[in-house]
């Protein structure tokens, strides 16, 4: 692995470490943008939210483009297929506290590629270019953008769309290794990702995305592709102590993650499911938490699992958390 600092500057913001927290639609809400920054994430990312909405200030939008101090530096990530969209959604929206702007262009969702945004535009480069351009017309911000290899596996393209969104002002590029029709199937290609950021060059930042769920990982990805940074996905859910795992990469620190997780487990737990109640009250905050409580716990026996699942009230997991706990 080529030898690199802890943090990575871009465009003048300092972020701490090179490993960062991908956008996850119902997911990475602000309550787990924190967890995740506490435990090492250099650079979190908002739920992409749609430029068509957010140009209209549609109310109930707001709610994603939360963010606060304790989670920052943080990139709000926007989506669509409409020029006029992303300009009037960059001037409407307070950007305070945001560090960049990340256009998806590479969710796979068939409700988004259908009406030609996320994957759906890695199609037509030019109307990619157009939107990033249109963006950077009116944002005060750097502007980034996210990609997949592309849309269908055999259809080229792949470095030509990276070089020209480098040459047309993205600041960086994160990049995906799966193309849309793969889904979440196969495996994150890092080879293919090591030739787009050979093309790219040294002095480009490419921040490479998909399977990484250990140190171990990471350190494959890195000596495979030469990438500048990675972004973890899947792999945070239920789990936002891998940041620390990663971080030790870049240090002679010993972290014993899994006496670490073992030891604060249920409090992160309480602190999460806290902040989820909050945010949507306590019944919603209890159902958007089920699917966090089944990664936290991993390793559980299914019967405690399928009880946790049961849980209407704080009450009655944070009752459950004590038994299992014990």
């Amino acid at each position: 692995m080529k030898k690199m600092t802890k943090n990575i500057v871009i465009e003048n913001v300092d972020i701490p470490s090179r490993f960062f927290l991908a956008p996850m639609a119902g997911y990475t809400d602000y309550a787990f943008r924190r967890l995740a920054r506490r435990f090492g994430a250099g650079l979190v990312v908002t739920e992409f939210v749609s430029a068509a909405a957010l140009s209209r200030e549609i109310k109930k939008t707001k709610k994603y483009i939360k963010n606060t101090e304790d989670e920052h530096p943080v990139s709000l990530q926007i989506f669509g297929a409409d020029e006029d969209d992303f300009k009037k959604a960059i001037e409407v929206t307070d950007l305070t506290g945001f560090s960049f702007i990340d256009i998806n262009m590479g969710c796979p969702t068939k409700k988004v590629v259908k009406k030609n945004g996320g994957a759906g535009l890695l199609v037509d480069t030019e109307k990619m270019i157009s939107i990033l351009r249109a963006t950077k017309s009116v944002s005060p911000l750097p502007v980034s953008v996210k990609i997949r290899l592309g849309f269908n596996r055999g259809c080229g393209g792949e470095i030509e769309r990276a070089l020209a969104l480098k040459e047309n002002g993205a600041c960086y590029l994160t990049l995906h290794g799966r193309y849309a029709s793969d889904l979440y199937k196969g495996f994150s290609d890092w080879e293919a990702i090591a030739k787009i950021k050979e093309a790219l060059g040294d002095d480009y930042i490419l921040i490479g995305n998909g399977d990484i769920k250990s140190k171990e990982d990471a350190i494959r990805a890195f000596d495979i592709s030469n990438v500048d940074g990675i972004m973890v996905g899947r792999g945070a859910i239920g789990n936002p102590w891998i940041f620390e795992e990663l971080n030790t990469i870049f240090s002679d620190d010993s972290v014993d993650v899994v006496s670490i997780k073992n030891d604060t487990i249920k409090s992160v737990i309480i602190e999460h499911t806290n902040e989820c109640c909050d945010i949507y009250g306590e019944v919603s905050g209890i159902h958007f938490m089920r699917k966090f409580v089944m990664k936290y716990l991993n390793g559980f026996r299914k019967e405690e699992k399928i009880e946790f699942m049961k849980c209407e009230s704080k009450e009655e997991l944070f009752k459950l958390l004590d038994k299992v706990f014990v």
